[in-house]
């Protein structure tokens, strides 16, 4: 496996958290 692509899974990895991150703080915000 090359660098370039370990890194693009890091990457890849992080935006999916964030998004997930995101919407469970919206539903958060939604229940109360």
């Amino acid at each position: 496996m090359s660098a370039t692509f370990w890194i693009t899974i890091v990457v890849f990895l992080m935006f999916i958290t964030a998004m997930l991150t995101a919407s469970y703080n919206d539903d958060k915000t939604k229940g109360l």
